[in-house]
């Protein structure tokens, strides 16, 4: 397999680990709204995608600027992120209450819809810093091949979250726990892919 196609699915199964949160909760979003569900949907998608692609740009920033001093260390910084980011996501869904509902069933405002995308996004973050120490992708992507990949993890996002909120309905006893912790063994393993490759 050519080492950019490698590369692009590597982010891509990064894009659904990281899809993850915004797809349970729009998931159980979609369980509970009941008017304007179309527009809602796709407001409720845009924002998380938009969220899920900046916030790798902001941590590629980041770690720009301290990948020189780190270089040597770059693939065990990515697997103890991945390796947290993992676990963090196998605990919440082991510990959870079990309701992953959010409270209010009526439209999002702008300040709802600011805060489900940031609050999905976090992880993506530590991502973008790992792609500034080249430990995605198959090193440190350019300008054109970190837009590429911020890009898939936005879309992937945002059609993740609109598919789970439409499909609600009829599979409203989808154990979401079972997605989360697959979301963070799938993020473990990327990170032992990191010391081995």
């Amino acid at each position: 397999m050519p080492e950019r196609d490698a590369a692009v699915i590597e982010v891509l199964l990064i894009a659904l680990a990281l899809a993850v949160d915004a797809t349970v909760y729009s998931f159980s979003y979609g369980l509970l709204l009941r008017e304007r569900r179309v527009p809602c949907s796709l407001w409720l998608a845009l924002c998380v995608g938009a969220f899920q692609a900046l916030m790798p740009l902001l941590g590629y920033a980041a770690g720009e600027a301290v990948s020189t001093l780190v270089e040597a260390w770059a693939p065990w910084i990515v697997f103890v992120v991945f390796l947290l980011l993992g676990g963090s996501v196998i605990r919440q869904s082991l510990c959870g209450s079990g309701d992953d509902r959010p409270a209010a069933a009526g439209p999002l405002g702008i300040w709802g819809l600011l805060l489900v995308g940031v609050a999905t996004s976090i992880d993506a973050l530590a991502i973008g810093v790992c792609m500034a120490l080249g430990g995605i992708g198959g090193g440190r992507p350019g300008i054109g091949g970190l837009l590429l990949n911020v890009s898939l993890i936005g879309a992937v996002t945002f059609v993740c979250s609109l598919a789970a909120f439409h499909a609600a309905r009829p599979l409203r006893h989808l154990p979401s726990k079972w997605l989360e912790c697959g979301a963070g063994l799938l993020l473990i393993a990327l990170g032992v892919f990191q010391l081995v490759r």
